[in-house]
């Protein structure tokens, strides 16, 4: 059975994923298994939002607006592409607590 997403999760990338952006679309290759995964242009915009900043609810009005399309088309097509995205272990999923807990979005490094 498939988990349901957590909205205030903040999908982040994983380190170990190199890109190269082609002419029609972005390829993704992660170093740990060899595996590549290519990206329409949607597809690399919702990767790049992938930063562990950004919640999917944000995502979705943010995509909405730039691509001029009703949410709940880009809700859907978010939802399958960071399935897929997590499924192949290039994005992982962060808490909803934007980096250090006290909702600032900044990481706390040095004490």
């Amino acid at each position: 059975m498939k988990e349901k997403p957590n909205f205030d999760s903040c999908p982040r990338r994983q380190e170990q994923i190199i890109v190269q952006k082609g002419s029609q679309e972005v390829l993704l290759f992660n170093m740990e298994d060899g595996s590549y995964y290519a990206l329409n242009e949607v597809g690399n915009r919702i990767w790049e939002l992938c930063d562990g900043t950004h919640g999917m609810a944000e995502m979705v009005c943010m995509l909405a607006k730039e691509y001029d399309a009703p949410a709940e088309m880009i809700k859907a097509d978010i939802l399958e592409v960071l399935e897929d995205l997590r499924t192949k272990n290039l994005v992982v999923e962060c808490g909803g607590d934007r980096l250090n807990g006290d909702g600032s979005g900044l990481a706390q490094r040095f004490a």
